[in-house]
């Protein structure tokens, strides 16, 4: 080892030069899998958030409202005559002005019935979500997003106090938990941000209740299946009971699964194509280490016929040079898992994508810059220890 280290040493920028392929390949490899693990870790948490076992039927156009559009009614109808239905809910959402005390901004305004709690898995860190009482009476009372309530109370505790939605005042009954949210904002998967909005009673914000009004627009169905229940196989039969009469439905049904599906293949061609750029420069570094080596072996001829003659076996040589070889890549490797860590911050932070540095990525990257500290010192090590000692001693 010590011996491998001097060698190295004696021409350390010619080392340096050497080792940087490396360097540079292992940080892609960590770059790129770091983009891939954040992405993936994305889709599942959106996925979550949508639910797997959830159907959304989500207007294509605003504005349209009787037998054209969705409408509130259509809730209830896909509940009654989709097997396998367990909840169903109208959305509808609007961008109003909501504040407190002078201080507010123009926020999303989510009216739903109180099932779309439970098929979104929504939490309240404090008071209670809406029940059907408040959506009944169209109570004025609301469920603020936890970032919307930091920003419209601070520490202030905001159950029970009023704010102003639009031109009305609402009472706070609940806020939400906070959820992890990957930075950009929205996805194709999670298109809003309840952290940043504010959820009431359909009635209230319509004006008007599913009774008195079943065909008023709405903006979206949500349904949630039994557990156990097949989105795919159920989303075609979603499709036509809400079809029905349409001549050319106005809308478009959301598989979360298919979106994961969809994601996860784009993922995979990105971390492919990629991946062979990173797999370009560790071929590009590994035959700068055989050729760094090659021309040790070359200037060093004498010494390691001298070596030879004192009593060093091929075996000796052989162990020398591929330490050489490991030293470079392996150093390599752990600074270029160091630059992919880096560089996977540097995405983070100014293209605003998810990133996850894993271990498994770490021991990977470690692991193929010994790999190629093997396979790049393999024939340099042999042709080194092929060389009989009385030759090496007298080359010049």
């Amino acid at each position: 080892m010590a011996v491998a280290r001097e060698a190295l040493g004696r021409h350390a920028l010619r080392t340096s030069l050497s080792v940087l392929g490396i360097v540079l390949g292992i940080a892609a490899v960590i770059a790129t899998m770091s983009v891939s693990e954040g992405a993936t870790r994305e889709v599942m948490a959106q996925v979550e958030e949508l639910g797997v076992d959830n159907l959304v039927a989500r207007t294509r156009a605003t504005g349209l409202s009787g037998p054209t559009g969705l409408v509130v009614d259509d809730a209830a109808r896909v509940r009654r005559e989709l097997p396998g239905a367990l909840a169903a809910t109208p959305l509808v959402q609007r961008y109003m002005q909501v504040a407190r005390r002078g201080r507010g901004d123009l926020t999303a305004v989510i009216g739903v019935q109180p099932a779309f709690g439970d098929i979104v898995g929504l939490r309240t860190a404090n008071g209670r979500f809406l029940a059907g009482v408040d959506d009944h009476a169209g109570s004025r009372v609301c469920v603020l997003g936890a970032a919307l309530a930091r920003k419209l109370f601070g520490f202030d505790a905001p159950i029970g106090e009023a704010i102003r939605i639009g031109d009305d005042h609402y009472r706070v009954i609940g806020v939400l938990a906070a959820r992890d949210q990957a930075p950009g904002g929205g996805t194709p998967l999670a298109w809003r941000d309840l952290s940043l909005g504010v959820l009431v009673p359909l009635a209230s914000l319509s004006g008007r209740s599913v009774q008195i009004a079943p065909g008023q627009p709405a903006d979206e169905i949500w349904l949630r299946l039994a557990p156990g229940g097949d989105a795919r196989a159920a989303a075609p039969l979603f499709e036509r009971i809400l079809a029905r009469s349409r001549p050319t439905p106005p809308f478009s049904v959301v598989v979360p699964e298919e979106l994961m599906a969809q994601r996860q293949r784009t993922q995979r061609t990105f971390a492919v194509v990629v991946g062979s750029v990173a797999a370009l420069a560790l071929l590009v570094g590994g035959i700068g280490v055989m050729n760094m080596l090659l021309t040790s072996v070359v200037e060093r001829t004498r010494e390691i016929g001298l070596r030879r003659v004192a009593g060093a076996t091929r075996r000796d040589v052989t162990v020398q040079f591929l330490t050489e070889a490991l030293l470079m890549t392996i150093g390599g490797g752990i600074a270029g898992v160091a630059l992919g860590a880096a560089v996977s911050l540097a995405i983070t932070a100014y293209a605003g994508w998810s990133t996850h540095v894993s271990g498994s990525s770490v021991v990977l990257g470690v692991s193929v810059s010994v790999l190629v500290g093997l396979a790049s010192g393999l024939y340099p090590a042999m042709r080194a220890a092929r060389l009989e000692p009385v030759d090496a001693v007298r080359f010049e």
